[in-house]
This record gives C-alpha cells, structure tokens and sequence, in this order.
C-alpha cells in the first residue's frame, strides 16, 4: 500500500494556499507521504500545467494520488459546463496514466429528501452522471471512483444507503472510495463496509473523528486505524491510502497537522502495527 495526503487541510486556509502547490509538495514530502491527492480549486494554475505539476511533484518524491472532481450533477446528464470541466480534469490525468479520478458530491439543503422516491431519483441521476464521466475517462485508461460524505444532505450516508450505493456502481465502470471517518459518522461499522464493498474498492480515505461532526487529528479519535489497516493488509489491498484531515486543528495549522498526521501513519508506513 502506498500512504499520502489530501490538500485539504490546506484547503481550510484555502485564501493563504490555494494554488501554492510547491509548498503544499514540500510540506507532504516532509512529512514522509508518498504522494498527494489534489483539488482542483487546490491547484490553482497549475490545473492549466500537467506538465509542470508533475516537475513540482516529482522534485519531492510524491506522486499524484488522485485528482478530485467536485460537480452538482443534478441533472439525468451532464450540463455542457459540468461536461466542460469534467473532460479538462481527463484531459489534465492523460499526463499521469496512474492517478485516479476521484468524483465527489456534496449535496445541498433539500437534496435528501424523506420520499424516498425522489431520492432514489436523485441518486439515480447522479449516478448516471459520474458513469458518463467514468466511461469517458475509461477511454484513456483513467480509473475513475466515488468518494460519498456522511453530511446531513448526502445522497449516500447511513447503512441502507450504502447498500443502494453498491447496487448502483456494480452497474457502473465507477469504483468507491470508503471514507472511514465519514463511514463511521454515518453510524456504520467500517471492517463491515470494506467487507461488503471489497471489490468495488479503488482507493481509501482516513480521517480520525472523535464524536458525530466532530473530526480530530490522526491518533486523537475513537477509530480503530491499525485494524483497518490489517484489514486491507489481509486481502492484498494495494491501492492509495489518504489521510484526509478535516479537523479544527488543521484550520488553525494547516501544515503542522499534515506533519502530525506524517508522523501517526509513519507506523504503517514501516510496516509495523500498534
């Protein structure tokens, strides 16, 4: 397995480091990852420069994990703006052969809905949207897989959810990222979810959480990490593992944190176990 970390602590003091992808390269390599997972607001001009994206990263050892696509997806297809973006994040991941593309939803108010039939449609439309950008970038030989979130509007966040979500991506060419720390919010055992979805798994998300909404530092939560790890150790899982951090230190000190979180996973990194 191969260990790095998500821009977004950084993307809390998104004013101070949107864009500053030598720093934030710098800051991960410091910390002992091995590669970064980017945003595209993230990047900054550098979405517009594979080229020297990949010089930056590869001037401190990382590789591009992934490359997370946000978009609305509201619709039964792609809007010719969501379309638009969508065909520049493939056309960026053409010069990185091994990145995945990580497409992400973030529902708004009145989204979930208690009918279950308008959500179910609503999910369905997103779906068919992420499998038209997954098969275009299929074409290119790019992995595309989805990344659900357990806020109060996600489309996909308790247990009965994830079973529709599965059921929906065996159908798709999309693959799923497990968010631990957003599984085990949504009240969901998360060995239990890897167990259920193992080969739908593309990637994998870590962040530590301490109560329901309440995210912390890697080591500081209530999750059991080591045997996640063991888990995936188990069934030969040799993917990306990403630490995601989102709690309020990382708005306080972004690149303190990423080196915080370096330290707690430098015990997978070596290979040893608590």
């Amino acid at each position: 397995m191969q260990y790095g970390c998500q821009t977004y602590p950084w993307k809390m003091n998104q004013e101070r480091f949107a864009g500053d992808l030598p720093h934030m390269a710098q800051v991960a390599a410091k910390a002992g990852f091995e590669g970064l997972e980017a945003e595209i607001g993230m990047l900054g001009r550098y979405f517009d420069d594979p080229q020297r994206t990949k010089e930056i990263l590869d001037e401190n050892g990382l590789s591009l994990a992934a490359l997370v696509l946000h978009q609305d997806w509201e619709n039964g297809e792609e809007t010719e703006e969501e379309r638009m973006l969508s065909d520049r994040a493939i056309a960026f991941l053409a010069g990185f052969p091994k990145t995945k593309l990580m497409v992400s939803h973030h529902a708004k108010p009145g989204d979930r809905s208690a009918d279950y039939g308008p959500l179910m449609e609503r999910r369905a439309r997103l779906m068919a949207c992420m499998a038209s950008v997954a098969n275009r970038a299929a074409e290119q030989g790019i992995v595309t897989a989805f990344h659900p979130n357990s806020s109060v509007y996600s489309l996909f966040r308790t247990r009965e959810d994830y079973a529709v979500l599965f059921d929906l991506l065996g159908k798709t060419c999309v693959g799923f990222i497990p968010d631990i720390g957003h599984i085990v919010n949504g009240g969901m055992d998360p060995i239990e979810i890897l167990k259920e979805s193992r080969s739908l798994i593309r990637h994998v998300h870590f962040k530590d959480r301490i109560a329901h909404n309440e995210w912390a530092v890697m080591g500081e939560g209530t999750i059991d990490y080591p045997a996640v790890v063991r888990y995936l150790e188990a069934t030969n899982y040799g993917g990306w593992i990403m630490v995601e951090d989102e709690s309020p230190k990382a708005a306080a000190d972004s690149d303190g944190v990423v080196m915080w979180d370096g330290a707690y996973m430098k015990q997978f990194r070596l290979g040893g176990q608590k």
